[in-house]
């Protein structure tokens, strides 16, 4: 309202105690304002407008100058949020920031957001009300649609919520059971057993062997959101280590080795850092070549958007390029479960756990001729949230 304030003092009242350069000067001003103005007499009867106030709201000087603002559109403006402003200003003079929610015939909903103020310039001149009207339709339909989705987010989080429960208790007792009971078959009828019945029974523990590291796969899916701990600044180079001890005896059988460069300090939650490098390393030595030792290389350098790019390099048979990206989809194998175990959700979780800290992760690679994961992370969380 500040450019309002001094545009009242340009109403015809006064044009003859200033030069003309001064009142044109102000007049342009009025006019070059983006925002829709409007002065008004006491009665509410519209006595200058700018071409911000046409442009937005489609219509001619022909049409408003000279006109009650409530009959302005054969009465389009007589709006009940209107008509209160108007009783506040013969009280509290000036009134800010007032929503206005209203659909014109002509142009569709308007969300405007209405600056009004009451300017007497010396005792006995007429007042003018200056209305400032500011177009905020899209800025309030976004924050609409962000508080749904964010209702949405909360729903979401509820389901999991659900399915951590359920995935934890109510599908892991039956299969328990399962598992023990036959176990006991196979140690006390398992010797008697030959030809389809020990085939059978040995299908029967193997599935449901399958059925609990995915019922657990999916359960740390879930976790990602549901168990998720605060961010605190946690060295990787250290997180690593950890894992290539956890690792070791692969790593030994396989006769391999990890190496590490200098990894950052980054926000971060601590155990998720652990089980996305897990299945990082993890992943890259299952999929090793039979004829060569697994070697796998991480690496980080500073890109120049402020991120720490993390290489996970190995050289084992890596995948065709075009499948870079159905890599990180749940369920997705490129390879037959005979040839190598596992869920097909590891390197799902691994993109959660790095978008829930504001990253990215990708996949290159040439058959035959390793893979390489890059994981990018912010420094700090208070940058992630900066990121557009």
């Amino acid at each position: 309202m500040k450019h309002a304030a001094v545009v009242g003092r340009a109403n015809p009242g006064l044009v003859a105690r200033r030069p003309a350069a001064a009142d044109r000067l102000l007049l342009d001003i009025f006019d070059t304002i983006r925002e829709p103005l409007l002065v008004l007499d006491a009665d509410f009867r519209v006595t200058q407008t700018n071409r911000a106030f046409f442009r937005t709201f489609r219509v001619g000087p022909d049409e408003t100058l000279g006109e009650v603002l409530f009959d302005l559109g054969n009465g389009q403006w007589d709006i009940a949020a209107l008509r209160t402003l108007s009783d506040r200003l013969a009280a509290e003079v000036e009134v800010y920031d007032v929503d206005v929610d209203h659909v014109f015939p002509g142009i569709g909903r308007k969300i405007m957001r209405i600056n009004a103020r009451l300017v007497i310039h010396e005792p006995g001149a007429p007042a003018v009300i200056l209305l400032a009207i500011e177009d905020v339709t899209e800025q309030r339909l976004a924050e609409q649609r962000l508080a749904a989705q964010h209702r949405e987010l909360q729903r979401s989080n509820a389901a999991l919520h659900e399915f951590a429960f359920v995935a934890s208790h109510d599908l892991q007792e039956p299969l328990r059971k399962i598992l023990s009971f036959g176990e006991r078959l196979e140690t006390t009828a398992g010797p008697v057993l030959d030809g389809k019945p020990r085939t059978y029974l040995a299908r029967i523990l193997n599935a449901a062997g399958r059925m609990r590291t995915l019922i657990n796969d999916l359960l740390s899916y879930s976790q990602v959101a549901t168990r998720a701990e605060p961010f605190v600044r946690v060295d990787l180079t250290a997180i690593v280590r950890g894992v290539i001890v956890d690792l070791e005896t692969v790593i030994a059988d396989a006769g391999g080795r990890v190496d590490v460069g200098v990894l950052p300090v980054v926000d971060a939650d601590p155990p998720q850092m652990r089980q996305l490098f897990q299945n990082l390393v993890g992943n890259a030595l299952k999929f090793r070549r039979k004829d060569e030792p697994p070697v796998i290389r991480l690496a980080a350098a500073s890109t120049p958007d402020g991120m720490w790019s993390i290489t996970v390099a190995d050289n084992g048979i890596g995948f065709k390029e075009a499948q870079g990206e159905k890599i990180f989809r749940m369920f997705e194998r490129l390879h037959p479960r005979t040839a190598y175990d596992g869920s097909g959700i590891g390197l799902a979780i691994c993109r959660r756990i790095v978008e829930r800290h504001g990253g990215t992760i990708a996949a290159t690679s040439i058959t035959g001729q390793g893979a390489t994961l890059t994981v990018a992370l912010p420094a700090t969380q208070a940058q992630a949230e900066s990121r557009p």
